[in-house]
């Protein structure tokens, strides 16, 4: 899996008819079909040749779904599970779906909720992707096989991104495991080369037992001359003790002890020899010892140069975890501080805009207050209404009320985005005993007050378009004009006059402006001016037919 060169196509892929696959895609390059050019942000490239990465062919079916075919194992062609390969040149926000479209397993543990695994540079934790975007099911398109498919999304373009099977576990780095434990020359651990594998890689075998127990298992295996397979393709070197392997086939697992010998024997001497080894090194310890060989390793002629770093793998180890660990805090929290500081200019921008719109909404209340002045003395002037001294209204038009005049000095002092509404009643003309709400409309003066104090938008809108109205338009008539869908041979009412649908929506914005300055609020509030009319207008009808039955009734009586 691990081999960087192409090689020959490998007999034996149980694929059907498609072609079969080489060695692992070398910085790949997925080109939309018909494109010609040099790739751009956004075409992906895949790479595998790396050691245990396995990926050998790549189809581009669309612009966000990809096919990939895996590498079988080496000499066992039907077996296709492991895959490990990286991505890169990707786009930000990009999403991908991801085909492995050559499994040869029937059941998977992606089934029950295993996911792939996925890392990038500047994320270089393994991760599992979500199980929610992993699928694996039976795929009519490649001949009925098993197909484990799963979407992701690249969030950053400068990572190099990592999918792979599980965790990986690389040959290098186990080699590299073994090589620490052997230098340091624990009595218990041995270590042989058994043999070479078929890409010449080295066979270990490996013994843990007490030094006792050592010559002991030696004899036995002589004795019954265990067979030991050959993996590798060279020959092994001729001594005098390869010649005695291969004459009976028997595994390590059934070899007999000596008699006379009872099989808790050697593990009893093994747990002495380590309590005796353990109270040895606490002595010494104990003792101050100055050299650390004394404690982990026994002298040896070829132990006196040795390294005392190599006596402390384990907190080299430790060391350089906790390092990478504090890198990556390390970097997540320069990652948070960027965010900060995009937070931090994002809501000053936000307050500068919310002051000029703060600025805009009180000039808008002020034209929206002299506009409906300038509406009554236009409507006094065309006759409607009852008198009023026009002299006294020109001065209000032109002037605002000294209250109105502090209350705008006091604004423009303050560092409040929202100025504060003025008093509904300072916004509406009374005379003997009516409000003007605007248009020509008049209304009793104690009905309004009794309005005023209503709790609730439904109930105030509602009593409000009965005082502009009554009970006798309303019932007559719908706020669109259009018949209702609920029923087949409905004929539409007349619709309710816009310019008194409008004054009451200006009245329910004014007595809205003087709780809340939201305007978002504010609209949807406004919104539900319509409803609350035709759910009045229902209450009406339903009334009415009540009082119809109930006429009826008494009549049949």
């Amino acid at each position: 899996m691990a081999e960087r060169s192409q090689t020959a196509p490998e007999a034996g892929n149980d694929t059907g008819n498609e072609d079969a696959i080489g060695g692992n895609v070398s910085k790949y390059i997925a080109l939309p079909n018909g494109y010609s050019g040099q790739p751009k942000k956004g075409h992906l490239t895949f790479d595998a040749c790396f050691e245990s990465g396995n990926l050998g062919r790549v189809d581009q079916v669309s612009e966000f779904e990809y096919d990939l075919f895996i590498r079988p194992d080496t000499c066992n062609p039907r077996f296709r599970v492991w895959f490990n390969f990286t991505v890169e040149n990707v786009k930000e926000s990009q999403r991908v779906i991801f085909n492995i479209v050559n499994f040869s397993k029937t059941k998977s543990l992606y089934r029950d909720g295993m996911a792939p695994m996925v890392k990038s540079t500047s994320r270089p934790k393994w991760q599992r992707l979500p199980p929610k975007n992993v699928y694996y099911y039976r795929c009519p398109d490649h001949r009925k096989n098993y197909v484990m498919s799963f979407a992701f999304c690249f969030d950053r373009e400068d990572d190099i991104y990592q999918f792979a099977y599980c965790y990986p576990y690389t040959y290098t780095r186990f080699q590299h495991y073994l090589d620490s434990l052997q230098k340091r020359n624990m009595d218990y651990f041995f270590r042989e080369q058994l043999g070479q594998s078929v890409q010449q890689r080295q066979l270990d075998l490996l013994t843990i037992t007490s030094p006792e127990d050592k010559s002991d298992l030696e004899n036995s295996v002589m004795q019954k001359k265990i067979k030991i397979p050959k993996l590798s393709l060279s020959h092994v070197e001729d001594d005098g003790e390869a010649k005695d392997y291969g004459e009976e086939d028997l595994q390590l697992r059934h070899i007999k002890r000596p008699e006379g010998r009872k099989p808790s024997e050697a593990a009893h001497k093994s747990i002495e020899a380590v309590v005796a080894r353990l109270e040895r090194q606490n002595g010494l310890s104990l003792g101050h010892s100055t050299c650390p060989e004394e404690v982990f390793v026994e002298a040896s002629p070829g132990t006196e140069d040795m390294d005392s770093l190599e006596d402390a793998v384990v907190p080299r180890a430790l060391y350089e975890e906790l390092l990478r660990n504090y890198q990556q805090q390390q970097e997540e929290m320069r990652h948070l501080q960027q965010e900060l500081e995009r937070t931090r200019r994002q809501l000053v921008q936000q307050a500068k805009k919310l002051k000029e719109y703060g600025a805009l909404v009180s000039e808008m209340k002020e034209l929206r207050d002299l506009n409906r002045r300038l509406q009554d003395v236009l409507l006094l002037r065309l006759g409607s209404g009852p008198a009023i001294d026009l002299e006294k209204v020109k001065s209000e038009c032109l002037e605002p009320e000294p209250e109105l005049r502090s209350t705008f000095s006091e604004e423009a002092n303050t560092s409040s985005y929202y100025p504060a509404p003025a008093p509904v009643m300072d916004k509406y003309i009374l005379d003997n005993g009516k409000v003007h709400l605007g248009s020509g409309i008049w209304v009793d003066e104690e009905k309004w007050h009794q309005l005023q104090v209503t709790q609730g938008d439904s109930k105030y809108t509602k009593n409000l378009a009965v005082m502009i109205w009554g009970t006798d338009v309303l019932k007559n008539r719908s706020v669109t004009g259009v018949a209702t869908k609920k029923k087949k041979d409905a004929i539409p009412k007349p619709p309710l006059s816009p310019h008194k649908l409008s004054i009451v929506r200006e009245c329910l914005y004014d007595r809205i402006a003087q709780e809340t300055v939201d305007e978002t609020e504010i609209a949807q509030r406004l919104s539900k001016v319509n409803k609350y009319i035709c759910e009045k207008i229902m209450d009406i009808n339903k009334s009415c037919k009540n009082e119809e039955r109930r006429e009826a009734k008494y009549n049949l009586q």
